[in-house]
């Protein structure tokens, strides 16, 4: 191959590098977003974000016709994490909750005396 031909894959191998470095400083989704549905009135989406290297727990209300609680409960235990009943999404912020390694999370979405679902274990 001639030397003109390497320098030109050497400068897209340096690139691409690059472009993985730059993006991972940022958060990404480590899972994608999964719909827990509890009715018509109280939807939500689980949703996880790498943030300094390890997973972090959202809940993102996609729908508040009622008087919806969205929660993170730890799968280990059973207690709830985070609760909140507003509708603003990827809470809690800044960073979510925790869900490195040993953690185990679920969202669940409740509407008082109608119905609940809980989304996959994370």
């Amino acid at each position: 191959m001639p030397r003109k031909g390497l320098f030109r894959i050497g400068a897209l191998a340096v690139a691409a590098a690059a472009t993985v470095v730059a993006a991972s400083g940022t958060a990404s989704a480590s899972v994608a977003p999964t719909p827990v549905i509890a009715d018509a009135a109280c939807q939500a989406l689980e949703l996880t974000k790498t943030i300094d290297g390890h997973d972090h727990m959202f809940v993102d209300p996609t729908v508040d016709k009622s008087d919806c609680y969205y929660l993170i409960v730890d799968a280990n235990n059973g207690d709830t994490v985070y609760n909140t009943m507003s509708p603003a999404g990827d809470q809690p912020q800044p960073d979510g909750v925790y869900d490195g390694p040993g953690v185990r999370l679920w969202v669940e979405v409740d509407d008082p005396g109608v119905a609940h679902a809980i989304g996959p274990v994370n």
